[in-house]
């Protein structure tokens, strides 16, 4: 699906076989870049092959995941992977390994970095930011080079962060947390929320939903959050009640009065666009939709 900022219209781009997740527009506006059964492919968004998958990765060592992002040169893209085979016994997510992968847009020369749930890259291409996990109840951000160096914790909060994302000017990361007792959008300068998190701020503020993975236009006008039922904290909730919010920005918060704005209801989850769906015209932003399996005939 693709929404259109400043028409208000909504839109099919195309319609896939499939559980198609987090759709990333290209850095040339003619593909859009998602991953479907641990692979990941590309997908033209024009032309007489439209809607067509092409795969640019996939491996028997490591199941894909939709926790992947492309590099703001349009270059590169980074994504986790989970090792297979998974451990006999899972007690938790920290008994599988996710590595952070980073390759060509083609999908050559893939290698891991690190290990985490990446989200995002500074513009000028050197760094990536991810969420790690230490235990169920406390997930913080956490940058690092793109060669593996240089790890830095960028939030401590006692509570779980996630979703982090670069502004297009670089001086920002923006990210939702529990922090304030529901899932809201945040952001902190981009070294990092400082001690105790006083830098952290919050973007959003909605009563009816939990508000996950704030994605700003590349212009820095416009907000979009995946908004989960306000009784369904936990993003592995897939169903009904999903929500698109949009949020008109100024100086990157809420402009005088704004609020985050309802623009799509609809069946799916987080998926549907834990990362970056923005167009390189800040004009629209894609997110997939999931319709149900018929139930089997008795």
């Amino acid at each position: 699906m693709i929404y259109e900022v400043r028409k208000k219209i909504q839109t099919t781009l195309f319609t896939i076989e499939g559980e198609w997740h987090a759709p990333n527009w290209t850095h040339d506006g003619k593909f859009i870049v998602s991953d479907m059964g641990g692979a990941l492919y590309r997908i033209p968004v024009s032309g007489a092959d439209s809607g067509k998958p092409e795969k640019i990765y996939g491996s028997e060592k490591m199941l894909l995941t939709n926790d992947h992002a492309l590099s703001w040169d349009g270059k590169q893209i980074a994504i986790t992977g989970m090792a297979l085979p998974f451990p006999a016994k899972i007690r938790s997510m920290a008994d599988i390994h996710n590595g952070i992968l980073i390759m060509n847009m083609d999908g050559s020369t893939v290698h891991e970095v690190h290990a985490g749930w990446l989200h995002g890259w500074s513009p000028d291409a050197k760094d990536v930011v991810y969420t790690r996990t230490d235990n169920p109840k406390i997930s913080n951000i956490y940058r690092i080079a793109s060669d593996g160096s240089g790890e830095l914790q960028m939030t401590s909060n006692k509570g779980l962060d996630d979703g982090p994302e670069y502004s297009a000017d670089g001086k920002w990361v923006y990210f939702c947390s529990n922090r304030s007792g529901k899932w809201d959008g945040w952001r902190m300068p981009a070294n990092g929320a400082g001690p105790d998190d006083g830098l952290a701020e919050k973007v959003t503020n909605s009563g009816d939903t939990q508000d996950w993975f704030p994605h700003v236009s590349p212009d820095g006008k416009w907000l979009y959050t995946i908004s989960y039922p306000i009784d369904h904290p936990n993003h592995t909730y897939i169903g009904d009640g999903m929500k698109i919010k949009l949020l008109r920005l100024k100086n990157g918060v809420g402009a005088k009065g704004a609020e985050l704005t309802t623009v799509s209801r609809f069946f799916g989850g987080q998926g549907a666009g834990n990362t970056g769906g923005w167009a390189p015209d800040s004009k629209k932003f894609a997110w997939t939709e999931y319709e149900a399996l018929p139930k089997p005939a008795n």
